[in-house]
């Protein structure tokens, strides 16, 4: 193996365990938030995620053009950037682009420990989509519960 390569590889392996440690710090925020702004991190993670799908390469998403062509951008850092304010809007919204930019750039990489750190990251996905439905069909339930007046004259 060349040099370069090593390097390459090393670099890769690194951005891995980062971003490993920033999943623990993207799972505590979320952990911690009341039950309503956890439906708002869900909605706004979809969001991210369906708007990062569009974008060529996905894991780009939030990246300045200049760093067209790197190995990745910059999202996760702004992400996780975000994540650190005192702002809660600002928290989740950090939130939302870590965990699309991250879910794009660990999907298909062959490096070491990317599959776990990506299962990872979709269990913390599914966890709020489930989230996100479960409250969107106990809105449903309690709508047709509520008793129905009649506005017809006697």
């Amino acid at each position: 193996m060349k040099p370069r390569q090593m390097v390459g590889r090393l670099l890769a392996m690194t951005r891995i365990m980062k971003l490993g440690r920033q999943l623990r710090e993207i799972e505590n925020a979320i952990y911690a938030l009341p039950s309503p702004l956890e439906r708002q991190v869900a909605s706004i993670a979809a969001r991210e995620l369906d708007l990062a799908s569009r974008c060529d390469p996905p894991w780009m998403y939030g990246a300045a053009p200049e760093e067209a062509g790197m190995a990745w951008g910059s999202g996760a850092e702004t992400g996780i950037t975000r994540v650190r304010s005192d702002n809660p809007q600002v928290r989740m919204r950090g939130i939302g682009l870590w965990l699309a930019v991250t879910y794009y750039e660990t999907r298909e990489t062959e490096i070491a420990g990317a599959s776990e750190l990506h299962r990872r990251i979709m269990r913390v996905v599914r966890h709020l989509k489930e989230r996100l439905e479960a409250e969107d069909q106990e809105a449903a339930t309690d709508a047709s519960t509520q008793p129905q007046t009649s506005t017809a004259a006697a």
